[in-house]
């Protein structure tokens, strides 16, 4: 039981610190938040053992690497130390462990502390981004051979040093016996050349497979978007409106009236239509929804915003005014798992549909309910469909072979150079490109596999920015009731025809003819000037402008 506890309290602190340097790495907060969790985050339920302790590197219980280094250096920190723990709590894999979709509750509860979920919050909530949803790239390649932060050469630059040093330890070796080592590896290259050749081919169509699993999840997303910009349209489409006549003069002054009537007569001025005041209250309720529910829905599969999922991130959300207390509770006590409750969100944005269109406060038709259930429906596949991709992303054989083939091809290079009595320094620097080159592909195959940085895996510098998605359909939820507010027509003008005002020209008015139309109302504000004059006077006659008078005909 004693060495269980260890176990388990070396796992969960494992995971506890890989979730923390990951949102550091996402930007969420300073070293102040992480600080701040490391300060205050709430005892274990069980004090740990003294093998749980032992499992605790000394670098930790300073602080020193997490607090002192760059977000890079704080990542491969976290990325040692989980190894480690790992390693004592004789845990298959760190990925395993780690998956954030297999990581228990309590772990992300441990990590939420109250600057940590602010930072989410204060993110979640913006309705413009503050960068791309990836890194931006100029195509010159004198720009591109600039570059450091986000290329293979970042990621690979550890692994070319490590394979130089045994180049050299290789040559070093030969120089002792070159007679032995040539006798033994004759025909070395030949068997080389064939290996390189399998692991060429299968590292080409890994990647490609790698790429076309995050280009999926990238399309997936966009097409989330897209749906819940639909059901927003849709709704600020079909709302109620009124209908206010006003003055431009007075700016306000006038009738209201309900469904497109003003009430018989003509208008006293403009005629503005705008949503009744139940119809923009729903839409409001409606954006906020999806606001919600789109957030829950990339906590549910990415680890950078899993937190909000806890019941501290839940209560944090009312206390920001992103919840009521009324639906905090139903959906904590609902019988759904966290990563599940999204489900919920979706399902009252649909009965929000249904109520509002019973009651009239959104028109349409069985037609329109129709359209909608099946942008929903959609919804649903869309986002169902990016936890499967996740999920299934490539089988573990298949991973494991294409690892050994491009660790047995570079790891065998330095003896096929000095077999084929290659320099020193050209069997080196040899070494040094093929990993580069190679174990780049594979490393960047690995990010690809992992869109949305759920994993310790390399520096993770160029993601799906979901902060970036989430505020893009933030700005949705509202751009199209906020469009509609007002439209300069009226369901009474289109039922009169009376549409003489809104048909211009095709291409418009050309300079002359604006000319003409200035002069005009230049004459036609004389006259009136001189006929008001006139009035005053007691004048019968009114010389106008000869000149104004030629030019327009008047």
């Amino acid at each position: 039981m004693r060495r269980k506890a260890a176990a388990t309290t070396a796992k969960a602190a494992a995971t506890t610190y890989a979730v923390v340097g990951s949102l550091a790495c996402c930007g969420y907060g300073s070293t102040s938040v992480v600080d701040g969790f490391l300060n205050n985050a709430p005892p274990s339920s069980a004090p740990p053992s003294a093998a749980a302790a032992a499992a605790v590197p000394s670098s930790l219980a300073a602080h020193s690497p997490l607090f002192t280094s760059s977000a890079h250096q704080r990542r491969q920190s976290h990325t040692n130390n989980n190894n480690r723990y790992n390693q004592r709590a004789r845990q298959p894999s760190s990925s395993t462990a780690l998956n954030v979709l297999t990581t228990p509750e309590s772990i992300f509860e441990e990590t939420s502390t109250q600057n940590l979920l602010d930072d989410l919050i204060d993110e979640s909530v913006r309705t413009s981004a503050r960068r791309p949803v990836m890194m931006q790239f100029d195509p010159s390649s004198g720009w591109m051979w600039k570059r450091w932060r986000g290329t293979v050469f970042s990621e690979t630059w550890p692994s070319v040093v490590r394979n130089m040093c045994m180049a050299l330890c290789v040559v070093f070796l030969h120089t002792l016996s070159p007679g032995f080592i040539n006798r033994t590896l004759s025909g070395f290259d030949i068997l080389w050349g064939q290996l390189l050749s399998v692991t060429t081919f299968t590292l080409t169509f890994f990647l490609n497979q790698s790429y076309s699993l995050w280009r999926k999840c990238y399309e997936l997303s966009r097409r989330l978007q897209g749906r819940l910009n639909d059901l927003g349209m849709t709704m600020a489409a079909h709302a109620a409106r009124t209908i206010k006549l006003s003055t431009v003069e007075d700016g306000g002054s006038g009738a209201t009236g309900t469904g497109g009537s003003s009430g018989g007569g003509e208008p006293p001025g403009d005629v503005v239509s705008r949503f009744t005041p139940e119809a923009k209250r729903i839409l409001e309720v409606m954006a906020r929804y999806v606001r919600i529910f789109n957030l829950m829905t990339y906590a549910s599969f990415t680890r950078s915003h899993r937190p909000v999922l806890t019941p501290r991130g839940m209560r944090r959300m009312v206390e920001r005014g992103l919840l009521t207390v009324r639906e905090r509770e139903v959906l904590v006590n609902s019988d759904l798992p966290a990563t599940q409750r999204h489900n919920a969100v979706l399902m009252w944005i649909i009965r929000i549909f249904q109520e509002a269109r019973e009651a009239g406060h959104i028109e349409g038709g069985a037609g329109f309910e129709q359209q909608f259930m099946e942008k929903v429906h959609v919804i649903r596949a869309q986002y169902g469909a990016i936890g499967d991709e996740l999920s299934g992303r490539m089988p573990l054989a298949y991973a494991h072979i294409v690892q050994v083939l491009v660790d047995v091809v570079l790891w065998m290079y330095p003896f096929m150079a000095v077999s084929k009595e290659m320099s020193p320094f050209l069997g080196v620097l040899g070494t040094g490109l093929l990993t580069m080159f190679y174990q780049g592909l594979f490393d960047l195959a690995k990010q690809f596999l992992d869109p949305y940085d759920n994993e310790n895996y390399g520096k993770g510098e160029d993601p799906l920015c979901i902060d970036t998605l989430i505020a893009e359909s933030n700005s949705g939820s509202v751009r199209w009731f906020n469009g509609l507010e007002k439209l300069p027509f009226s369901a009474q003008i289109l039922q009169k025809g009376k549409m003489e005002e809104y048909v211009l020209p095709l291409r418009g008015y050309t300079v002359a003819e604006v000319e003409e139309m200035e002069l005009r109302k230049e004459a036609e504000r004389i006259r009136a000037e001189r006929e008001a004059m006139a009035e005053e006077v007691g004048e019968d006659e009114v010389m106008y402008d000869e000149e104004i008078v030629a030019v327009v005909g008047i």
